[in-house]
This record gives structure tokens, sequence and C-alpha cells, in this order.
């Protein structure tokens, strides 16, 4: 071995030897964990800020256009349908989840969204109150908060618990995550459109960035 002279004893190489792997084990398992606090802290705090902006639009939404069926599904059930989905799918599978107390049989779904209950699905008679909204929105971000603190790397490339989907958890996070901000601007654009309302972009959660990390 470079370095080490003819007379250096072999007891002594043996354990420089461990000493090295140890600290390249060491080393390895601190840029893994570095690694993984930086996936957990990034993708979550995008993933609040999703639903923070759709809590911003409930909240602004003026009470006539609350339940609006004029032009589809009501404001307050397209509302609904992406609360009940970022809860679902935050989840780890359909049996660990459980609806809000104020949830009705397939109120989850929008009509014309699903083939299969083509003129079963409908928006139910009366609407779902601002309030279990906005409390629902809650329950969302703090679950969204408790899933990525406790998100691992091994578990992000897990199967993800929802047989319809063929993705692994980490991948499913994000589906999730789009799927909340496409319904947070869908709300946005029609308080835009039927209200001239705008909401505030969040580039981060509660818009406050993060220590730099350049």
């Amino acid at each position: 071995m470079a370095g080490y002279g003819r007379n250096y004893p072999l007891t002594l190489c043996i354990i420089d030897l461990i000493r090295l792997e140890d600290f390249q084990d060491s080393q390895t398992f601190y840029e893994r964990s570095v690694m993984q606090s930086i996936w957990q802290e990034m993708i979550g705090r995008q993933f609040a800020a999703a639903i923070q902006m759709l809590g911003s639009a409930i909240e602004a939404c003026p009470d006539q256009l609350w339940d609006d069926r004029s032009e589809g599904s009501p404001f307050w059930h397209l509302a609904y349908h992406a609360l009940f989905f970022i809860d679902c799918y935050l989840s780890h599978n359909e049996k660990t989840f459980q609806a809000m107390d104020f949830h009705l049989q397939n109120s989850q779904f929008l009509p014309g969204d699903y083939g299969e209950y083509a003129g079963i699905v409908d928006t139910p008679d009366s609407a779902f109150s601002r309030s279990q909204l906005l409390e629902y929105a809650d329950h969302c971000l703090k679950k969204s908060d408790e899933t990525f603190e406790g998100l691992t790397d091994e578990r992000a490339l897990e199967r993800c618990g929802f047989w319809w989907y063929q993705l692994n958890v980490g991948e499913f996070l994000l589906n999730n995550l789009r799927h909340a901000q496409h319904h947070a601007a869908q709300l946005i654009l029609l308080l835009r459109r039927h209200a001239g309302i705008g909401i505030d972009w969040l580039g981060t959660k509660d818009n406050r960035p993060p220590a730099p990390t350049w």
C-alpha cells in the first residue's frame, strides 16, 4: 500500500483499512441523509404551498359564486374534490383513509369526469360550507407536513398503496401535488372571471423562502 513502509505492522494496516471503510460508509450515510432531507423539505414546502393557495381561493370566494351551478360543478364542489383526493392520496392506502364526517357518498366525484359513473354521480343538493372546507384544507396541510417529515428514500421507492396507480410513493406524491395545483388554478380562474378577485402566488410554504443553499 502506498505510504506504508515494509516494516509497517500488518495488524495496523488492517485497522487503518477498517477505519477508512467506516469513514466512507459514514460519509455515504451523511450524503444520503442530506439528500433525504432536501427531498423532504423542498417537495414538502411546494406541496404545502399548493394546499395553501387552494385554501386562499376557498376563503376568497364570494357567497354568490359558492354554489353557482350555471356552468356545471359549483365552486365548493370543485374545491371539495381537490381536498378529498389530497387527503386520500396522502394516506398509505384505501383502508387507512378516513373521509370527513360531512362526506356524502360519491361526493368526491365531479359529474362528467368519470365514465363509469355516468348518470350516477351528481353534485349534492346542499352545498358544503366554507368553514367545513377551510377546516379540511387545514387538515390536509397538517397531513402533508407529517407525510413529508416521515418520508425516507426507501419509502419513496416503494409501490404506492393505490392499485390503480402504477407509481412509487415518491412520484405518486408529485402526482398528488399536480392534481392539487391543477384545481387550485381552476378555482383561481373562476374567481378572476366571475368576481375579479386575484389570489397571490406562493413561491413556497407561507411564502417564506428557506435559508440559501448556494
